[in-house]
């Protein structure tokens, strides 16, 4: 009879698997910090070359900022302020053609109602390069809406907005008199809108559908005249 006796001091555990796993465990992470490790310095050299072309971008900005106060100061000497007075005179000259008063007027007439009176059409050129159009009209309340709405889908006035309205008061000089608003109220209404020329080729392209609009009412609105038939005796 056999008998096995374990004289050691702890019990025997196989360790072999749970080292096996431990290794693969720190294989996995020591690729996964390889991975990283190149992500992030593909991420330093990016960033290296997006601050490089910031600083490139800084200087020249700070040059040209330099040069610019550089101009001005050599433009504002007494002997240069006739040439500036005389180029800001220009480039308001230039600013003002780019305002067509036969584009301005065809859209107009295009998109008001009937009803609706043009009372003051101002255009005024800004610093910043675009024409803002001043426009007063008087007419009826829901008219004068409905042509608000009409300029929202032009071309030519662009971004219309409401800059005051007063009803038209017959017969009542008080003072803080207020009359009550309705859609059949006349009124006077003052729209900014930002004027836009657009190409010629548009402009002629529209002039030419206007054209084509016109003469195709002209020949519907145009009465038969009735043709003559051959009289009695075989005479016309």
């Amino acid at each position: 009879m056999r008998v096995t006796l374990n004289l050691a001091s702890r019990p025997f555990h196989e360790l072999r698997p749970l080292f096996l796993r431990l290794r693969a465990l720190i294989g996995v992470l020591v690729v996964l910090a390889v991975v990283l490790g190149i992500l992030l310095k593909r991420a330093q050299i990016q960033a290296a070359r997006a601050d490089a072309a910031v600083h490139r971008w800084t200087v020249k900005t700070h040059a040209l900022q330099q040069e610019w106060r550089s101009a001005q100061i050599l433009m504002r000497e007494p002997a240069n302020a006739a040439t500036l007075s005389r180029a800001d005179f220009l480039n308001e000259q230039f600013a003002r053609k780019s305002f067509s008063w036969t584009i301005a007027l065809m859209d107009l007439e295009r998109v008001l109602p009937q009803g609706v009176q043009v009372i003051s059409l101002d255009p005024r050129v800004t610093k910043q390069g675009p024409v803002i159009v001043r426009l007063r009209v008087s007419g009826p309340r829901d008219k004068a809406v409905e042509l608000v709405s009409n300029l929202e889908k032009s071309p030519h006035f662009l971004h219309p907005q409401v800059a005051g309205e007063t009803a038209q008061v017959q017969g009542q000089n008080r003072s803080g008199y207020r009359p009550t608003m309705s859609e059949s109220t006349d009124v006077n209404i003052t729209i900014f809108a930002e004027f836009n020329a657009g190409t010629m080729a548009e402009n002629k392209a529209e002039a030419s559908a206007a054209k084509s609009a016109a003469a195709q009412h002209s020949r519907t609105a145009a009465p038969a005249v009735p043709r003559r038939g051959p009289r009695p005796g075989g005479r016309l």
